[in-house]
């Protein structure tokens, strides 16, 4: 039977494996996605790709602030498996990168020299590979969410959550795709856009999130974490 004092320990050990498992996968999506789509000429796909490898460099952060939640979990001020601190930290600098990512991608959409190329028709492979993603990521949703409330983490929540958000672009990717496998090309690359919107609008929710939670911290809380 497992004591109270071990507990905690498992908690943070299974949100490690959750975030491992994550960073995993999403490193094996990106290259698939971003390889497979520029090859089958799908603009789409590989916006989701580039969607795929901040989703990785987030998982990275997530780990750290694990990381720091562990080697503070003794600490009075320690929340759960991570700190509130760290929580909130963590989210505005993955709000950040995405924000990023999604004003790169949408940059790249409005260039006459990609509107002007989009004549080429999507490859069957493209499809195949948007509609793996889309349930790979729903596993992982699922997966996650169900880790993150054993361990009561609220940034592998987080991260879980954007995994729902990247089934739901992959889902977008697949019907850009289907539209230029039926004679409108523009389709896919309107779903790129849509993508870069989608992705902007997250980064911007976490950003604002994680601003409030740090502005309405007492001065002096953030040293004691």
């Amino acid at each position: 039977m497992t004591s109270l004092s071990e507990r905690p320990r498992q908690s943070r050990g299974s949100s490690f494996k959750a975030a491992y498992v994550s960073a995993t996968l999403n490193a094996a999506l990106m290259t698939m996605q971003i390889v497979i789509g520029h090859f089958a000429h799908s603009d789409g796909l590989v916006a989701d790709g580039i969607h795929t490898l901040s989703d990785l460099a987030a998982d990275g952060v997530v780990i750290a602030v694990l990381f720091l939640g562990a080697s503070t979990a003794s600490g009075r001020r320690a929340a759960g498996a991570d700190g509130s601190f760290h929580a909130s930290l963590a989210t505005l600098l993955i709000g950040v990168l995405l924000i990023g990512t999604a004003v790169e991608m949408l940059w790249h959409s409005i260039e006459p020299a990609t509107i002007l190329s989009v004549s080429k028709t999507v490859r069957i492979s493209a499809l195949l590979v948007a509609v793996f993603v889309m349930l790979a990521k729903e596993t992982l949703f699922r997966y996650m969410r169900a880790e993150a409330k054993l361990s009561h983490s609220s940034v592998l929540l987080a991260s879980a959550w954007h995994a729902r958000v990247d089934a739901v672009s992959a889902l977008v990717a697949t019907l850009g795709i289907l539209g230029s496998m039926a004679g409108v090309p523009i389709l896919d690359h309107v779903a790129a856009g849509v993508i870069g919107l989608m992705i902007l609008r997250m980064g911007y929710s976490n950003c604002w999130t994680a601003l409030k939670d740090l502005a309405a911290r007492p001065l002096g809380t953030t040293a004691r974490q």
